[in-house]
C-alpha cells in the first residue's frame, strides 16, 4: 500500500528517535524547566536570529486554541478564512473555549489583503463581537502559500487595525521551503505577532513549538497551559525532539525532500492529463479524479478525498520527509494503469 494519506504517518524521522534513545536515562525536571527545552530554545533563537518566548505543546489543535484565545476578551473573535483548519478540522476547539469565529472569503485557501483591509474596515456596533486575532496558515489547508510580501501586506493592515496576526505553522516547513515563498525564519518575527512551528508533521514524533514575537502576548501563558492540562511533566521529551529537528538543517531537510517529491507527482499527474484543483506549492496536491475510479485506486494507495468539483472527486496526496521516488513512481503508474 503506498502512503500518500497524510505527513505524520511514521513514528518520527530516525535521527529524532535518537535522540531520545540517547537520552533515555537522563534525569530532567519537570513542565519544560529542563536543560532540553532551554538548548531547544536556543537553537530556534539561532535560526530566527533573535531570541523570543518559546512554548512547547504537544499537537497543533491545542496550540492553535490555546495561543489564540489567550488573547481574547469574552467579547471578542477571531478571522478565518473559510477553508481556515480550525473552522472545520478541530472538533469546534475554538467554540469549546468561549471563542466566536469570523468568517472570511478567501481564494485558494488565502485570504487577500484587499478583502482583510475592507472587513477589519467595517464600522460594528455594540451587539457585535469585535475582531482581535486574524487567523492563518502557511501552508494553507489546499496546500498553498503566503509569500512574504503577501505577509508584508496582510500584517501591514493588521497592525493599522490593532489586531494581533497568527499564524498557523503546522506545515511550516513545507511552506518556508516553497519555492514561490522567499521566507525564512529570520523573516517571521517581523511578519507576524506570534506562530507554530509544526513538528508533528515535519519529523517530530508529536509535538509544536509556539513562538511569541512580543513578549506582553505571552505573560503568564505557562499557567494558562497548566490550567488547559497541556503543561506536560515530560516537557523534555518535546524538547529533545525539537533540538534535534533543529541540529544542522534536518527541519528543513525534512520539509525541501517532502515538497521536492510533490513536485515530482504534481508534474507526473499534469503529464498524466490530469487537472491538479489548486496550485501545486507545497506538499500537498489536490487532483480532480475521475469518481469511479477511486475504489480501484484505493486499493493500491491511501489517500483523503476532499470533496468535488466538475463531477469529479477532489483527492489529497500528501508527501513527506519519508516519502521515496520510487512511491511517487509507482503512484503515477498505478493511475497510469487505472486508464486515467
Amino acid at each position: 500500500m503506498l502512503d500518500f494519506r497524510n505527513d505524520y504517518a511514521q513514528v518520527g524521522h530516525p535521527k529524532v528517535i535518537q535522540a531520545l534513545v540517547d537520552h533515555g536515562k537522563k534525569i530532567y525536571p519537570g513542565y519544560g524547566t529542563d536543560q532540553a527545552c532551554q538548548e531547544a530554545k536556543e537553537k530556534i533563537w539561532k535560526a530566527l536570529g533573535l531570541e523570543r518566548p518559546i512554548y512547547f505543546l504537544p499537537g497543533g489543535t491545542i496550540a492553535n486554541a490555546l495561543a489564540m484565545t489567550f488573547q481574547l476578551r469574552p467579547y471578542e473573535g477571531v478571522v478565518t478564512p473559510k477553508t481556515g483548519h480550525i473552522v472545520d478540522h478541530e472538533a469546534g476547539s475554538m467554540e469549546a473555549l468561549g471563542c466566536k469565529l469570523l468568517y472570511l472569503e478567501e481564494e485558494d485557501g488565502k485570504i487577500s489583503p484587499e478583502a482583510l483591509e475592507v472587513f477589519l474596515s467595517k464600522k460594528r456596533g455594540v451587539a457585535q463581537v469585535l475582531p482581535r486575532v486574524v487567523y492563518i496558515s502557511n501552508t494553507t489547508e489546499l496546500g498553498t502559500v503566503y509569500s512574504k510580501e503577501d505577509l508584508e501586506k496582510i500584517y501591514r493592515i493588521c497592525k493599522n487595525h490593532g489586531v494581533y496576526l497568527f499564524l498557523d505553522g503546522a506545515r511550516l516547513g513545507s511552506a518556508l521551503a516553497a519555492e514561490k515563498s522567499q521566507l525564512s525564519f529570520k523573516d517571521l518575527p517581523d511578519l507576524c505577532d506570534f506562530f507554530t512551528i509544526g513538528g508533528t508533521k515535519n519529523g517530530a514524533l508529536f509535538g509544536e513549538a509556539l513562538v511569541f514575537n512580543r513578549e506582553d502576548l505571552a505573560h503568564n501563558f505557562d499557567r494558562y497551559m497548566k490550567q488547559r492540562g497541556v503543561l506536560t511533566a515530560k516537557s523534555f521529551l518535546l524538547g529533545l525532539q525539537f533540538s534535534a529537528l533543529f541540529t544542522g538543517d534536518l527541519y528543513m531537510e525534512n520539509a525541501r525532500w517532502a515538497n521536492a517529491r510533490a513536485r515530482d507527482l504534481s508534474q507526473g499527474l499534469v503529464d498524466l492529463r490530469l487537472s491538479l484543483a489548486y496550485p501545486p506549492e507545497s506538499n500537498q496536491i489536490f487532483v480532480l479524479y475521475p469518481k469511479e475510479k477511486i475504489a480501484d485506486l484505493e486499493k493500491l494507495a491511501s489517500f483523503e478525498e476532499d470533496g468535488e468539483r466538475d463531477g469529479q472527486a477532489i483527492l489529497r496526496f500528501v508527501t513527506a520527509y519519508h516519502t521515496r521516488e520510487e512511491d511517487v513512481e509507482d503512484l503515477l503508474k498505478a493511475i497510469k494503469d487505472l486508464g486515467c
